[in-house]
């Protein structure tokens, strides 16, 4: 996905990188210090952010949009502003200017010091900040499924013992997932990582029938008889009965009150809208 392609471009470019994954619980002290057990003692440490921008490396934040909007807030200002006051006093700046009336130590942030923001689409499944919007200082770059026949053959080198027909039904059914998905008729987003959980399964396990290996990606989709119902056409037009793809539907006779229950938490998360 998103980090993979970063990496390869990373290591095309040959440049150094520092790595961290955000998170709903991020806090803003977070972004600066790393704690770490050293000779059981607990000592904190500069956080790879605070390394990258010293070192001028490359730092890749993965997850940015679960983030708390305060921490975003100051990913921002780093950005714009260019600098950031650390917990012990000192402060990251783009130009420094040595030691200021306080005492507190300025940090040049080194020139080469860049920023990759990885964050998924606000909404479901997702459920995220819409970065885009909050943090309108970076420079956007949509990433998007690959086409067809690049899909194809990535998924070829992954499933070399998959047979190519069977990968080309693959890979149609998702092009149509997606589409549904452009069009309204479906909501969760197919990506080519559930793509590639498939024809891994299959080319690791070649005795077992696809709608095992489907089984994994589509299973929370058996609780909806309307998806059920959009999803049929989908997998029919490819040769995959929706009854063998998506398992035997919920019985709903033994307990109803169990069924509504997961129908009223899909219902819930597609209705969620940020504001």
């Amino acid at each position: 996905g998103k980090n993979r392609v970063v990496d390869h471009l990373l290591q095309t470019l040959n440049l150094e990188r520092e790595y961290m994954q955000l998170h709903r619980d991020t806090t803003v002290a977070q972004l600066t210090v790393t704690p770490s057990i050293v000779d059981g003692r607990l000592l904190y440490e500069d956080s790879p952010l605070v390394r990258a921008a010293q070192l001028g490396r490359v730092l890749v934040l993965d997850e940015a949009d679960k983030a708390p909007l305060e921490v975003v807030v100051v990913l921002k200002s780093l950005v714009e502003d260019g600098q950031l006051t650390l917990p012990d006093g000192r402060r990251l700046a783009r130009f420094a200017v040595g030691t200021n009336v306080e005492g507190s130590q300025t940090i040049q942030i080194h020139k080469d010091f860049r920023m990759f923001v990885l964050a998924n689409r606000p909404g479901f499944p997702f459920l995220g900040n819409d970065l885009i919007r909050e943090a309108d200082v970076f420079t956007i770059f949509c990433l998007d499924n690959p086409d067809a026949a690049s899909e194809l053959h990535l998924v070829k080198s992954i499933a070399p013992n998959v047979p190519e027909s069977l990968l080309r039904t693959l890979v149609g059914i998702f092009a149509d997932l997606r589409l549904a998905v452009e069009e309204g008729r479906l909501q969760y987003p197919y990506s080519t990582r559930e793509l590639l959980a498939v024809v891994r399964h299959l080319n690791r396990y070649p005795d077992e029938p696809l709608d095992v290996a489907l089984g994994s990606i589509l299973a929370f989709d058996r609780f909806d008889p309307a998806v059920r119902e959009t999803l049929r056409p989908i997998f029919e037009k490819r040769g995959v009965p929706i009854a063998t793809a998506l398992g035997a539907p919920l019985d709903e006779s033994a307990s109803p009150q169990h069924s509504q229950t997961w129908l009223r938490a899909l219902a819930a998360l597609r209705g969620v809208k940020l504001g």
